[in-house]
């Protein structure tokens, strides 16, 4: 798995196809942070919905990289589909690791913040940050070719789903109180971002049980693409 884990990393450095979500990300966070102090948990807040809109591009970008043929042959070296899909997705998930720690160490190292965030801030910031990473993984993974299969329709209908997460409250304001549980059914994104805008307020197994819901919800995207993935002949 490791040593697949390589093949794509160096098959994607030399693609050049993260050189645009990574100035993006990372130049947007620093222009964000030239106007300091700024609030603790709003600021991560802002910087976990940018990881899931940059880790979709990443993803949708990475994922049908290889040309039709090469994935076979690589699949086949690999042992299995399934082996050479989740080598993809753990080379995917160590980006979005060192995207996520970016975005929680450096407004606090480079003393950005109004204030030192506190142990229980830190630790929601980073698992927010990783789940919206993961999210924005499943989703993206969902409209590529060995998903829904990639169209012309693809990428508007990608787009469309994020921004419906991130405003699933507004999305699902117009229902009835009964049916609120249909913004659960959609992507978490728009709930992450508000644990963190609302850590203070919140109980504390409400802050932990929607993040674990989130990482549910990105693990059921991820293991259900993998499973239908491999089940695609190449």
């Amino acid at each position: 798995m490791l040593t697949m884990t390589r093949y794509h990393l160096a098959y994607y450095t030399r693609s050049y196809r993260y050189v645009a979500p990574l100035i993006a990300y990372v130049g947007f966070l620093l222009f964000i942070y030239t106007i300091s102090p700024n609030p603790v948990m709003e600021s991560y807040a802002f910087s976990s919905v940018w990881l899931f809109v940059v880790s979709a591009w990443i993803v949708w970008g990475f994922a049908d990289l290889e040309p039709e043929v090469q994935q076979s042959v690589t699949a086949l070296h690999a042992g299995s589909a399934v082996a050479y899909h989740l080598s993809k997705m753990l080379l995917m998930s160590a980006v979005g690791m060192l995207l996520a720690s970016f975005a929680v160490l450096y407004p606090a190292l480079a003393g950005k913040l109004e204030r030192w965030p506190a142990p229980e801030e830190w630790l929601a910031a980073a698992c927010v940050h990783t789940a919206m990473f993961l999210l924005g993984m499943g989703i993206a993974l969902w409209f590529t070719d060995r998903g829904f299969g990639r169209t012309a329709a693809s990428l508007p209908a990608l787009i469309g789903v994020l921004v419906v997460s991130l405003a699933s409250a507004k999305a699902v304001a117009p229902l009835p109180e009964s049916m609120a549980i249909v913004r659960w059914l959609l992507p978490p994104a728009g709930i992450l971002s508000e644990v963190l805008n609302k850590l203070e307020q919140d109980k504390v197994w409400t802050t932990v049980g929607a993040i674990l819901y989130a990482f549910a919800y990105a693990a059921l995207l991820c293991g259900s693409y993998v499973v239908g993935a491999a089940r695609k002949r190449f």
